[in-house]
């Protein structure tokens, strides 16, 4: 459901941009000024419907990291019940093989875990850029060919945001943990 608000913010963002650009061409300032802050209202509701999608997603994934954790106690207090049943006549390289296979599962579940937490906190960072209004109207005004004269210093331009690349990385390393 969030997404599909964002995405219509994403639709309404852009019908607010294209009359922005009929305001400026009819030379209406104060018009393109009104339209371009509809546009920039509508730019931060789609981040923020998206925002929340993706902590929804962080909190359903810490739910079902949760279940996963409870399900291996529980395999854990089987586990050790039996094997202090079994370790009584089993010999000691058995017991060795098992104790490596518990320490590789506990590795693989603390290494998912730390994939988990860090895609969460990296998932929600964004970059806002300055002075919205004003770049938006003059990218519009560029974009149809109007000399736009407000005498406003240009704001400078947006980077991309390292928190998406590091998400990028953070879900190829989780890609290649569920094949092994």
């Amino acid at each position: 459901m969030l997404e599909r608000q964002a995405a219509t913010h994403d639709k309404q963002e852009k019908v607010e941009r294209d009359k922005v650009k009929k305001a400026l061409m009819k030379g209406n300032i104060e018009a393109a000024k009104i339209h371009a802050e509809n546009a920039i209202r509508h730019h931060s509701e789609s981040l923020n419907c998206k925002r929340m999608a993706a902590r929804v997603d962080g909190v359903q994934a810490r739910v079902a990291n949760s279940a996963a954790q409870r399900q291996m106690a529980a395999s854990l207090k089987q586990t050790v019940s039996l094997m202090s049943k079994v370790t009584a006549n089993m010999p000691l390289t058995e017991t060795s093989k098992l104790m490596d296979s518990l320490e590789k599962n506990f590795e693989d579940l603390e290494v998912k875990t730390k994939v988990m937490d860090d895609a969460m906190q990296n998932a929600t960072s964004v970059q806002q850029p300055v002075d919205q209004v004003t770049n938006l109207m003059q990218e519009m005004a560029d974009e149809a060919g109007i000399e736009l004269n407000l005498n406003i210093p240009a704001a400078p331009a947006m980077g991309t945001s390292v928190a998406l690349k590091e998400q990028d990385e953070l879900s190829q390393r989780l890609a290649k943990l569920r094949e092994t």
